[in-house]
């Protein structure tokens, strides 16, 4: 069984290869244009490139993208209107040579409908396997119903492009919990100590078994809670069903590759009307209490538009992970941009793969691991730790560091502390909100239900079977810069369902996913 790990460990580390150049929140997005407004539907054309990009078909057999979405207002008479989400149809997309591209509804489960389904994003992608390194792609453009949106023929249109690097997680088997050595791991029995086999999105029913271990070579269908010990949490061995909708990590799915920035949270915050930034303002009382820099988290608003002040030469913090991100902070983001939360169950296939677990192992595969202790570039889009660095936790550095920072100049998954499929900082830098199997909220929760990019008129998200805003549905997982080793293991559940911790917080942030089309 060993010798199984050790060789599904290379085969992550040689497809890691081509996707450890530079930092995950890179993407940029030019020359945004609008075409004529004629017949209910137009144009939006632009060009996109970022680096550290990769397809390959064979090893893990992946490839990352650009989660691509519109945001349009008007003037009419003289009067700007308010940033709103734009519909696009499900044909009509057109990309260049060396890119392919595929849509994304609001509800993956139903059919496409531009008044009630309509298309809320595109993945734009590498067609076929290539040297790995910067993409771009020119001349996208992609069709807009500006009708649906109550866009007139005579409105001046103004439209913002946005992009967010995603890695694709292919359909497939794994196992969730790590041989019962981190706390409240997932386990098959009150005996058996080996981890949940999750092969297949079917419910799953968690029972009282004491299970009928048979070692590494167990995948039975048996599974057993053990409970985080919070409020909100079933007890251990209490018996429940995780119903078929809510996201167990088999079915296909992308995940953002890093967790949100601070760039990424500015750039949302901006397009929301007074009333919703209100709602939204990390540097309230509730939040860091201030406009300056505080933990590494350089947000500053006071009216308008927030910012992020230059704290030397070109060190405005914009690739750093955000904090401070309640769980309706981190939901109102994923709303507006198209994306939904993620289970715990995602989040450990994203770290481990279709491989049985090393016991304790981080997200990157082994229980090695080197915290940054120095920041090179402080605040800048090159922010590196020092060369031996794979993780940032206990307190090597005061506050998160640039997403993805740890794959710099790195060559193996483990060195840029890498999940197996390219997802970076899965195992420290910031704590991340995902949404729990231990009490009946979060398992209410259903996979092919996204953000429709609207969100309500006070600021919150609207999807109906996502967690409420007062967090009960959801948890911690991954530790933050502040956290010992303990919580870095990939399958700790040490905060699952903990709502207590639903407010902001200087470690506290967040990643969003898809349902792969």
């Amino acid at each position: 069984m060993f010798a199984r790990h050790l060789s599904a460990l290379l085969v992550s580390l040689f497809m890691f290869l081509s996707a450890s150049e530079g930092s995950c929140t890179n993407i940029k997005v030019t020359s945004p244009t609008v075409g004529t407004l004629s017949g209910g539907s137009t144009t939006v054309t632009f060009n996109v490139t970022w680096n550290a990009s990769w397809r390959t078909s064979t090893g893990v057999s992946n490839w990352d993208a650009a989660w691509v979405f519109v945001k349009f207002r008007t003037t009419t008479g003289g009067t700007l209107g308010d940033w709103q989400h734009a519909s696009l149809n499900d044909t009509g997309h057109t990309m260049p040579s060396g890119a392919t591209h595929s849509v994304g509804y609001a509800d993956t489960s139903a059919a496409f409908s531009i008044s009630s389904n309509p298309v809320v994003g595109v993945f734009i992608y590498r067609s076929a396997d290539g040297p790995s390194g910067t993409f771009t792609a020119n001349n996208v453009s992609l069709s807009w119903n500006y009708a649906q949106d109550g866009v007139q023929n005579t409105n001046t249109v103004e439209v913002r492009v946005f992009a967010i690097e995603m890695v694709y997680i292919p359909t497939g088997s794994f196992f969730a919990g790590d041989n019962a050595t981190s706390y409240a791991s997932f386990m098959q029995g009150s005996s058996d100590n080996d981890p949940w086999y999750i092969g297949s999105e079917a419910a799953i029913s968690v029972g009282s078994q004491a299970g009928t271990g048979t070692g590494f070579g167990e995948v039975n269908s048996e599974y057993y809670y053990v409970t985080d010990a919070y409020t909100y949490d079933e007890a251990t061995g209490a018996s429940f069903t995780v119903p078929a909708a809510f996201p167990k990590g088999y079915n296909k799915f992308y995940m953002m590759k890093g967790e949100v920035s601070q760039g990424q949270w500015v750039s949302f915050f901006n397009t929301l009307t007074t009333t919703q930034k209100n709602a939204r303002d990390i540097t309230a009382a509730s939040g860091k209490n201030r406009d300056t820099v505080y933990y590494r988290n350089n947000i500053s608003w006071i009216s308008g538009d927030a910012n992020l002040p230059d704290q030397g030469v070109g060190a405005l913090y914009e690739s750093v992970a955000m904090s401070y991100l309640s769980w309706a902070d981190l939901v109102a983001y994923l709303d507006w941009a198209g994306l939904r939360p993620a289970s715990e169950l995602e989040f450990e296939r994203a770290g481990r793969g279709p491989y049985r677990a090393l016991s304790g192992e981080y997200a990157w595969g082994n229980t090695s691991v080197t915290g940054a202790t120095t920041v090179t570039d402080a605040g800048k889009s090159s922010e590196v730790g020092q060369s031996d660095a794979n993780c940032v936790y206990n307190n090597g550095v005061q506050g998160p560091m640039r997403v993805g920072s740890m794959s710099y100049g790195k060559a193996t998954r483990v060195e840029s502390g890498a999940g197996y499929y390219g997802n970076m900082d899965l195992s420290g830098n910031i704590s991340e909100r995902l949404v729990t199997v231990g009490n009946s909220e979060g398992r209410g929760f259903e996979g092919s239900k996204h953000g429709n990019g609207m969100l309500t008129s006070a600021g919150d998200a609207n999807v109906t079977t996502w967690p409420g805003t007062a967090g009960t549905g959801a948890g911690l997982h991954g530790a933050a810069w502040n956290m010992a080793t303990n919580d870095l293991a990939l399958s700790s559940r040490t905060y699952a369902a903990v709502p207590n911790l639903a407010g902001r917080s200087f470690n506290r942030g967040g990643r969003g996913v898809r349902t792969a089309p």
